[in-house]
């Protein structure tokens, strides 16, 4: 048998370790092990020859190897304690990792932001919002809308965009017009890492990512064609742009542009006057009043436009020329739709804000996740008709 002692004197007495291997028959030759573990005891110096030497006292023997038991059975127990808090702990993280079927709102991993003007039930901007929340959601993200009157001033718009600096989003949807306020303040949006998506009005000098909204060339291209097939023997046309269109960066030449190309490939259209229509439908009825009283030769006037639109329609109902001045239109505001089934509007050039909602929320998360999206977006045009032919 083997002995390794070692001990430390601490006042009259020693605290010793013992390490034992190979007890073998010359002590008790029942038991038999490799090593026995550490046994710490403290032994008085002047007695230390009787203790803990199995061979010379055998005594103690017994009593060591009890001690033992005890040692190994405690520390099993230990054992398989820790291995079933483990193991129990081990399940709930697991479960915790499942991913849930529905993502709620806390859990998302996205945080968009849209900066639009508040839209009245059913128009084009309350469902381009509706058709934006729907698809955050469904791609696992946060929308997050900061609406302004559409009467606010370009200072109110940048103080929302200064106010998504601090929210850092992961990207920001806009709909503001090019001023040098707004320019501004999504430039830092831009420097923070923020990307900006600009929404049916673009931004080129901010530095923007991306332009979802329609080409203003091909409203132009497709008004004049809405005329053409109304009008195939020709019309005499006023082109009435709204403000929003008119003070673009392309401003209403563009419109104007893309309308003169597709009239000259039509027998007899022309574009007798163009109009800017300033804000409120009170325009809208004085550009009528105008065309009716001094401008008699103008078979058709085209509003670009939703509110402008309807407020020209209800101004030819109150004049009771409705068949004397055709309307078209512009977007599918549940009103205008009223209007093209009663025969007042003739036809409308409608936006899709369900397309351009999704379109807006797939580039801002292609950014989001590290990826690139193309720097231009067309959602596309139709024209919609009284007989429910679009084009």
């Amino acid at each position: 048998m083997e002995r390794r002692r070692n001990c430390v004197s601490i006042g009259d007495g020693e605290v010793c370790s013992f390490r034992y291997r190979g007890l073998g028959p010359r002590c008790t030759p029942e038991v038999v092990s490799q090593e026995i573990l550490i046994i710490i005891i403290i032994t008085n110096r002047r007695d230390e020859s009787k203790h803990f030497d199995g061979c010379r006292d055998p005594g103690y023997a017994e009593p060591v190897r009890g001690f033992l038991k005890i040692i190994i059975i405690v520390s099993g127990l230990a054992f398989a304690a820790t291995l079933i808090i483990s193991t129990a702990t081990a399940i709930r993280l697991g479960a915790a990792m499942v991913t849930p079927a529905t993502k709620s709102a806390p859990d998302a991993l996205f945080h968009l932001l849209a900066i639009v003007p508040a839209g009245d039930h059913g128009r084009y901007f309350d469902r381009l919002v509706a058709s934006m929340e729907r698809a955050a959601k469904k791609d696992g993200a946060v929308l997050q809308t900061l609406s302004y009157a559409s009467g606010d001033g370009p200072e109110a718009i940048a103080r929302l965009l200064l106010l998504a600096t601090e929210l850092e989003p992961d990207g920001v949807i806009v709909n503001a017009p090019p001023e040098a306020r707004i320019i501004d303040a999504v430039r830092g949006l831009e420097r923070r890492g923020v990307p900006v998506l600009a929404l049916e009005s673009d931004l080129p000098a901010s530095g923007r990512a991306v332009f979802i909204g329609t080409n203003p060339y091909s409203i132009g291209v497709i008004a004049a064609g809405a005329v053409a097939d109304s009008f195939p023997q020709g019309a005499r046309v006023a082109l009435v742009l709204s403000r929003d269109y008119a003070e673009g960066v392309s401003g209403g030449a563009t419109i104007v542009a893309g309308f003169m190309h597709r009239a000259r490939a039509s027998t007899g259209l022309e574009l007798a006057m163009t109009r800017t229509s300033q804000e409120g439908p009170s325009a809208s009825e004085e550009i009528v009043r105008e065309i009716l009283s001094e401008h008699t030769d103008i078979d058709v006037a085209v509003f670009i436009g939703a509110r402008d639109s309807e407020g020209a329609a209800r101004a030819i109902i109150e004049y009771d020329k409705v068949g004397r001045l055709a309307i078209i239109g512009f977007d599918d505001d549940p009103a205008l739709l009223e209007l093209i089934q009663m025969g007042v509007v003739t036809a409308s050039i409608a936006r899709s804000p369900d397309r351009s909602g999704e379109e807006a929320i797939k580039a801002a998360m292609t950014m989001a996740r590290g990826g690139r999206a193309s720097a231009y977006i067309d959602p596309g045009l139709r024209v919609i008709r009284r007989d429910g032919g679009t084009r």
